[in-house]
């Protein structure tokens, strides 16, 4: 689940090397970042305002100090990882951000970022596999709790089925496989059950 600042809230969170930070609000939220320096006070510099949607701020390739405040009459809610999303929060404010393509070809794979993107297509030539990241990839991602989860849909834009497969920490349960016609969608709700571990489910 995302973390959450309540309205006029603030939280300052710690950015690990190499991550980001998503920031979701149906309102208004200020992102700062505090730099230290030895024997000065910390300054803090606005990196931007984020109004009615989704901003991600990063990559810090040496980790970051983030300030994230709400200041509209909304709450704010925030995740960490390689390339965070927020799910919660946007029940009444869907946001779908442009569907990743996959190249055809003979190794196939889902980047984490697809799947948290929501909508994944591919124009294969043949029948086709793609394989899932690893768990510790995903789990990496964004910040999921034990029981937490996602859902994607993977189209085939060709006459040729797609079959998700599996990777260390990521199994299936269910059909694998879209149909074998253009147009034709699977969708997959991936869910944690332990540290680096997710099941995908078949729901459609």
């Amino acid at each position: 689940m995302s973390n959450v600042i309540a309205v006029s809230g603030k939280a300052t969170v710690t950015i690990p090397a190499n991550e980001s930070i998503a920031v979701f609000t149906q309102g208004e939220s200020q992102v700062s970042r505090t730099i230290g320096f030895p024997q000065y006070p910390d300054q803090t510099t606005l990196l931007g305002t984020v109004r009615n949607g989704q901003t991600v701020f990063g990559p810090y390739s040496t980790g970051a100090v983030i300030v994230v405040e709400s200041t509209g009459s909304q709450p704010v809610f925030y995740e960490v990882g390689t390339a965070p999303q927020v799910q919660q929060g946007r029940l009444n404010s869907q946001v779908q951000d442009a569907p990743t393509n996959i190249a055809d070809g003979g190794a196939m794979a889902f980047t984490a970022a697809a799947l948290l993107g929501g909508i994944v297509t591919s124009t294969p030539t043949a029948s086709r596999n793609v394989q899932f990241p690893t768990g510790a990839a995903f789990d990496l991602a964004s910040e999921f709790a034990i029981n937490d989860s996602i859902d994607f849909t993977l189209v085939t834009l060709a006459a040729f089925a797609l079959t998700v497969t599996v990777n260390t920490g990521v199994t299936i349960v269910g059909s694998a496989a879209t149909a074998a016609t253009t147009g034709s969608a699977a969708r997959f709700r991936m869910r944690k059950t332990a540290a680096d571990t997710f099941v995908a489910y078949r729901i459609s």
